[in-house]
């Protein structure tokens, strides 16, 4: 037994030995950098700060699926202890590094356990493992997908439900149960996978486990006993229920029960889970992706990504596919020697997720046909419809590739020294070196926005790049303010979060970088001033600062902002290395009416015809405009425009109103065929004549 123990603890050793050498560079700087590039490890740094400060309270709601109705996330739960210890970024790295070294562990452990064979340190389990671990759709998802890139938790599972059925026991179903736990939290839709995988192998075993089960369940033999029927299962009857209640309850507590606020989403008015065809095709795997090499590899990397890779449709870490060439070959050559029933399995499992993983409609070097797949007719189906990225399906091509592959080399008489030339095929064919990182530094300007007391900041450009807006929320855990529009966590959020912030004029501008109406401070809807706009509208939104993160906007970009932010002296400006500060000086006084309007729900066709100089809008049916005075006392307000000669039916709205400190609304209502068309939009503001000496606002 101890030799056993030894020899599995060699193998994962080996195996993160390799895991170390393959990424060396990140080994090294594991203490101020970050593997991987873009926003979503930033993400899951900020996910690791924000669970550890919810406590146990924060956990036991995650774990019973309390609160709002949300889309669930719990991928750090269960690597939280390494995060208690070492903090971030090295937590993050540490478990960057596992993940690796247990994923060919993992796959070597279920060779083993397939093939019978003596020890997992023989070539099939340990050259399946080394293909496992090191496969591009891992390595591509190990640039940032927390969850996508934890492989390990499928192989894993497979063990131990064949170790459940062979003996169902206490220990097995906790054991499985809480490994489909682990994989429900880590990336629930493999979960998915896992549950479509079972009924393949239910269908190819159909025979087997109809002959086991029509024989009664028997006592274990005695002494001396034989039968000619092997048991379904070993041990009493009262043994393999109490098995089977044990695995309900945890699959109901550890799966069920942590995605009812995900589930009770999907049952509201909200779309947030549903991301249309469009989106599915977009992330749906190319059809020669399984072939073509990724763009990540040093040596031919750029030819195969210059030639076919670059016309894959979603974003590069999606698309990569690929299976390895010297794999498929070794399959397709050697396979006559694996048994028929796991040849049928592993095949099967291989054309029925890559099918699925190419999504509703064929793609061919990037180019969308009009062939239908059989994925659309499940597309609009619940659960699928919720399906992010549909080519992630290949994770289970990968999987089963790599189970082929072990039964090749377990079923053919391999020599040692064969092994070794297979292992540097293997790791040839599988390089990334050096892997992509990026320093875990923040910018020195979040030091000063802490000591500001107002609630919110503006950070540009964390309403347009996902990874300044995934940073900006990793450093709101140090500041502790809200930022404005930030896009880091919209997938699951409601489509009007930020509605607000989108509609408050001069904020709008700023967060999106509206660079021409910046420049020649073009007059906003209804021909509002965005300079005299601006310090009202933080006001507001309870807002102080603006970060400007100079290294993260191009040139004409960074002009425009500053131009516009420095034309009037309402801020002081504090200048970094990698941003600019810029800070509502309240000692100053600006000279505003104190009143601004927010475009609300109804408006369509809104825009700006540059050769008429006109703003026009469409009101279909009702529109809404919220009037907000900054003021201590009310005003009068008159609207003024011009309906279009193109405009049909009426259009009835109040012209002249009068709006106290706070919010007034107003409708705009068409009747009659067609629209209503509204051009040149403004209004006039008139001060009672008690209040016209202080017009100026006290910021």
């Amino acid at each position: 037994m101890k030799r056993v123990y030894r020899e599995h603890c060699i193998v994962f050793l080996a195996f993160l030995l390799l895991a170390v050498f393959m990424t060396l560079p990140v080994v090294l700087h594991m203490n101020s950098n970050i593997a991987g590039s873009g926003g979503d490890p930033w993400q899951t740094m900020w996910r690791f700060e924000e669970k550890a400060a919810s406590g146990i309270s924060g956990f036991l709601t995650d774990i019973f699926g309390l609160g709002e109705a949300r889309l669930a996330n719990l991928s750090v739960w269960p690597w939280m202890p390494i995060h208690l210890l070492f903090g971030q970024p090295l937590a993050y790295n540490i478990i960057w590094i596992l993940h690796f070294a247990l994923a060919g562990y993992a796959m070597a452990l279920l060779i083993k356990t397939l093939t019978n064979q003596a020890s997992i340190l023989r070539s099939a389990p340990l050259l399946a493992g080394l293909l496992y671990m090191f496969m591009p759709f891992h390595v591509a998802h190990s640039l940032g997908h927390f969850g996508a890139m934890q492989l390990q938790w499928i192989p894993f599972i497979a063990v131990a439900a064949i170790s459940f059925f062979r003996n169902p026991r206490v220990f097995s179903a906790v054991v499985l149960g809480l490994l489909l736990t682990v994989q429900a939290w880590t990336e629930h839709h493999y979960i998915v996978w896992i549950a479509l995988f079972g009924i393949i192998v239910g269908v190819v075993y159909r025979k087997e486990l109809r002959n086991r089960f029509s024989h009664p369940l028997q006592l274990p033999l005695e002494k001396g006993e034989r039968t000619s029927t092997p048991p379904l299962f070993k041990g009493r009857l009262g043994g393999v229920l109490v098995s089977l209640i044990v695995l309900f309850i945890i699959l109901i507590i550890g799966v069920i029960f942590p995605f009812i606020p995900t589930i009770r989403l999907a049952f509201t008015n909200s779309d947030a889970l549903e991301l249309g065809t469009v989106q599915t095709i977009r992330f749906s795997a190319d059809l020669f992706s399984y072939v073509v090499p990724p763009s990540y590899h040093p040596i031919w990397g750029s030819v195969s990504h210059g030639l076919f890779g670059k016309f894959f449709t979603g974003n590069e870490a999606e698309s990569v596919q690929y299976l390895g060439i010297s794999a498929l070959l070794a399959i397709l050559f050697f396979h006559k020697h694996i048994p028929v029933k796991q040849k049928r399995l592993w095949i099967l499992t291989t054309l029925f997720f890559g099918i699925m993983s190419l999504g509703p409609v064929l793609h061919v070097f990037g180019n969308i046909t009009s062939i239908p797949l059989p994925y659309a007719l499940i597309d609009e189906l619940p659960v699928f419809s919720a399906i992010r990225v549909i080519a992630r399906a290949g994770v289970m091509v990968s999987f089963a590739t790599s189970v082929l592959f072990g039964w090749v080399i377990a079923t053919n008489s391999i020599r040692p020294r064969a092994s070794y030339i297979i292992a540097l095929v293997i790791l040839l064919e599988s390089l990334f070196i050096p892997f992509p990182m990026q320093s875990a530094k923040l910018s020195p300007v979040y030091e000063a926005v802490q000591d500001i007391s107002w609630s919110n900041i503006i950070e540009i450009p964390a309403a347009t790049n996902y990874t300044a807006a995934s940073r900006a929320l990793y450093a709101m855990r140090r500041h502790g303010k809200e930022i404005l529009g930030n896009i880091a966590l919209e997938r699951g959020q409601d489509e009007d979060a930020n509605s607000l912030v989108k509609s408050t004029p001069s904020i709008r501008q700023l967060l999106y970088l509206r660079t021409t109406d910046l420049a020649e401070n073009r007059k906003e809807f209804f021909n509002q001033d965005l300079l005299e706009t601006l310090p009202d509208a933080m006001k507001y939104l309870d807002t102080h600062a603006i970060i400007i993160h100079t290294d993260s906007l191009s040139d004409l970009q960074l002009k425009s902002v500053t131009t516009f932010l420095e034309e009037k002296s309402v801020f002081t400006k504090k200048s970094f290395d990698d941003a600019v500060l810029y800070t509502l000086d309240t000692s100053r006084k600006y000279d505003t009416d104190g009143i601004f309007m927010i475009r609300g729900q109804g408006w369509t066709g809104v825009g700006y015809d540059p050769k008429k100089e006109s703003v026009f809008a469409e009101i279909p049916r009702e529109a809404r405009m919220k009037f907000v005075n900054m003021n201590e006392y009310s005003v009068s307000i008159e609207l003024h425009f011009d309906l279009a000669p193109e405009s049909q039916g009426t259009l009835e709205v109040q012209k002249i109103f009068t709006v106290a400190p706070g919010e007034f609304e107003i409708v705009l209502t068409h009747s009659g065929e067609g629209k209503s068309i509204i051009m040149n939009p403004s209004f006039s503001v008139t001060v009672p004549f008690d209040a016209a000496q202080g017009k100026s606002a006290d910021l």
